[in-house]
């Protein structure tokens, strides 16, 4: 009810507006310059495949003619590339589209590239608009093929005194890396859509990212920090069973956190 009453408010003040003051809507809202800009400050992906072409969207405010707007690649990683440096708005054209080639990706690695408007395309900001995002920034995640490898006995103290469940454990083939999926929907029913990942070495040891995890628990994000926190971020092992002394994160609080898992169970 609130929402449609603020609706209904601004709908009153835009009629106001229309019967009062048509003479000089457009000396208002007309924009007097481009206000050339990218749409966001920074985009992400994740893909398996090794090239892939990500557009990225540029805006202006002034649509009444053609318009072509120059952009450069900047800090990029090995095989990032434009496939154009110039984006050409035909008349009456608001958005148009950069194309960014990534290329000879290889699984795991994270590949990114910059992008930054011409000086003479920057200069048309119209401070009417606000700021105009002048660079940003493109990322992409090749991901391996992950594949399922079995079960592991996971037992979780963080929140119970020890509550237990088989779960599902991937593996990015060709690699020693693992990843233990949805712990707390299996065990809790809730919580899905996060996994721990760890490295499994030849000696049968595990290692596991440092900072922060994708496994979270309702707010609480897990955190590994062995270099400020090594009393309590560390990896204890009994055979195939390893237990994980973490700490888990609320805002500014920290929390001493821990579970433990067998694999193969």
């Amino acid at each position: 009810m609130k929402l449609g009453k603020y609706i209904l408010g601004l709908a009153l003040i835009a009629a106001g507006l229309t019967s009062c003051d048509q003479d000089n809507v457009g000396a208002i809202y007309e924009p007097t310059q481009a206000n050339i800009s990218f749409i966001q400050s920074e985009q992400s992906t994740v893909t398996k495949l090794g090239t892939i072409e990500i557009p990225v969207a540029v805006s202006r405010a002034t649509t009444k003619d053609a318009y072509t707007a120059n952009i450069a690649l900047g800090e990029a990683s090995e095989g990032v590339s434009l496939k154009s440096n110039q984006v050409t708005f035909a008349p009456g054209e608001g958005l148009a589209y950069a194309t960014v080639v990534f290329s000879d990706m290889e699984p795991g690695g994270l590949y990114k590239g910059t992008l930054n408007l011409s000086a003479v395309d920057a200069a048309t900001k119209n401070n009417e608009f606000g700021d105009a995002i002048q660079s940003t920034t493109v990322s992409v995640q090749c991901d391996y093929n992950w594949v399922d490898a079995g079960m592991c006995h996971f037992v979780d103290y963080n929140w119970e005194d020890g509550w237990a469940a088989d779960v599902p454990v991937i593996n990015a083939e060709r690699t020693n890396i693992y990843r233990i999926m949805d712990p707390c929907f299996v065990i809790y029913g809730d919580a899905n859509g996060t996994y721990f990942e760890f490295t499994r070495n030849a000696d049968g040891s595990i290692s596991v990212p440092e900072g922060y995890w994708n496994l979270n628990y309702w707010g609480y994000r897990c955190y590994y920090d062995t270099a400020n926190y090594g009393a309590y971020c560390y990896i204890e092992q009994d055979g195939n069973t390893y237990g994980v002394n973490h700490l888990l994160v609320n805002g500014s609080n920290l929390y001493i956190g821990y579970f433990e898992f067998t694999y193969p169970k």
